[in-house]
């Protein structure tokens, strides 16, 4: 802290001599106390202070953005920091955003830029991957798997695709695609919708739930993208008179009515959330013998040791009393689903507990907002997330099972049997372990589907 206090002294004093004379001071301090405060608290309570604390900035690297100073800060460590991040009051965007979607200002989907998959040109088409609940593409009537071909008569290329995130209203040309019985993919219609302008899509944490009955067992599914307890308010005006937290326990109270007795969770679009809300989805799967047990422990730097917390699997709630638990996983999944996921394969074992997908992320550290100044909020990873053992020294999380859902033809709706991957949790449920995509055609009448949500 004296090192601090110093150091900035000695940046004032600089600044008073390069400007000819004239006492510029708080005119410099004004354009540079964010950033000042910014150095004082990282080196106070940043996860890696103690490699930072041998780094001294350079004058001119104070008037840089609340980011780009961070982002500077950080490179210095010596460690891998992609998390610590940081939000200014007067720029509205999504620090937690999901390849195209950015749920504070957006159409509401997210998609794929590839080239034109018939082969018949090099054009560049969007595939369509999600279509988030209330959006204007909802609204409009994209689905999940359409192909954007084209814009306002535009055709679509790298450098204007950010124009189909955000906006006015856009004219949308729209196509699907099929197979014929020799192979060839070619486009079988098009539809032309129409968007409204961009707006606030509220990114629902727990958006689809199902129940499916398979041979008789009762199979729940769940997807969570975000392990939140309450919506966000940010620039919406919305009140939280309804809390994700609740919802996850009306729906995990209606799969234990249902008798749901196999579960399928969706992390795939997961991509930060809190250790509270993380404790209470496990306390619902875990197996019940593993009740009261250690689910995480958190590890901060020597001036915070004091911070540190165990939890443990909550024996008040409503537990389904499984013995084994699927997970769905991508790209996107990261922070509080990786926390979850790793916890759980300790206390459960990686044998019951069967990820299908892609690769995770690999964020096995904690970001938390430890302080408000001047129009910025400081968000630095502060603890390493462990298991119930203790161990942190874990990266990107790689499933049983490698899927990748772009490389089929058909992804279906989620919460579906037809969806690619719920459909293979399905087939390994019911123990059929061959390669799915020799029984894409059975998927329509492999389980019956109960309610969707």
């Amino acid at each position: 802290m004296n090192k601090v206090i110093a150091y900035i002294g000695i940046f004032l004093s600089l600044l008073t001599i390069y400007s000819c004379g004239e006492d510029r001071t708080y005119e410099y301090e004004e354009k540079t106390q964010h950033n000042q405060w910014m150095l004082e608290v990282m080196l106070d309570q940043y996860l890696w202070a103690d490699t930072l604390a041998s780094y001294e900035p350079t004058w001119k690297s104070f008037f840089a953005k609340p980011s780009e100073f961070l982002s500077t800060l950080t490179s210095k460590t010596g460690q891998s920091d992609s998390w610590s991040y940081v939000e200014v009051d007067t720029i509205a965007s999504d620090s937690h955003e999901r390849g195209y979607f950015n749920h504070i200002n957006t159409y509401g989907y997210d998609f794929k830029l590839m080239t034109d998959p018939t082969g018949q040109t090099t054009k560049s088409v969007l595939r369509v991957l999600t279509v988030y609940p209330g959006s204007p593409a909802e609204q409009a009537g994209l689905k999940r798997n359409d192909y954007i071909c084209s814009y306002d008569s535009y055709k679509i290329t790298s450098n204007n695709v950010s124009k189909l995130q955000k906006g006015v209203a856009r004219s949308l040309e729209v196509r699907h695609l099929e197979v014929d019985d020799e192979g060839v993919f070619y486009w079988s219609d098009t539809t032309t919708l129409s968007m409204s302008a961009s707006t606030y899509v509220e990114d629902d944490a727990f958006p689809v739930s199902s129940i499916l009955d398979v041979e008789g067992v009762r199979v729940g599914y769940l997807m969570c993208t975000r392990l939140l307890a309450y919506p966000e308010e940010k620039g919406t005006g919305r009140t939280s008179d309804t809390t994700y937290r609740d919802k996850l326990d009306q729906i995990m109270q209606k799969m234990k009515q249902s008798g749901v007795t196999e579960f399928v969770l969706d992390l795939r679009l997961c991509n930060y959330g809190t250790l509270d809300m993380a404790q209470r989805l496990a306390s619902y799967v875990v197996a019940p013998q593993y009740l009261g047990e250690t689910f995480v422990k958190t590890y901060r730097n020597e001036n915070h040791t004091s911070e540190n917390i165990t939890l443990s699997y909550d024996t008040s709630l409503g537990n389904l009393g499984l013995s084994r638990l699927y997970i769905i996983t991508g790209s996107y999944t990261q922070g509080a689903a990786e926390w979850l996921i790793h916890s759980l394969q300790h206390t459960m074992g990686a044998e019951n507990v069967y990820l299908l997908g892609e690769a995770t992320q690999g964020q096995n550290v904690m970001t938390e907002e430890v302080g408000y100044q001047y129009y910025v909020h400081l968000y630095p990873v502060v603890a390493y997330v462990a298991d119930g053992n203790g161990d942190y020294d874990y990266g990107s999380i790689t499933p049983t099972e490698t899927l990748k859902e772009l490389e089929y033809l058909y992804l279906g709706g989620y919460g579906t049997v037809n969806e690619i991957l719920l459909y293979t949790a399905i087939q390994r449920i019911r123990g059929i372990g061959q390669d799915v995509s020799e029984n894409e055609e059975e998927s329509d009448n492999s389980a019956e589907e109960g309610s969707v949500e």
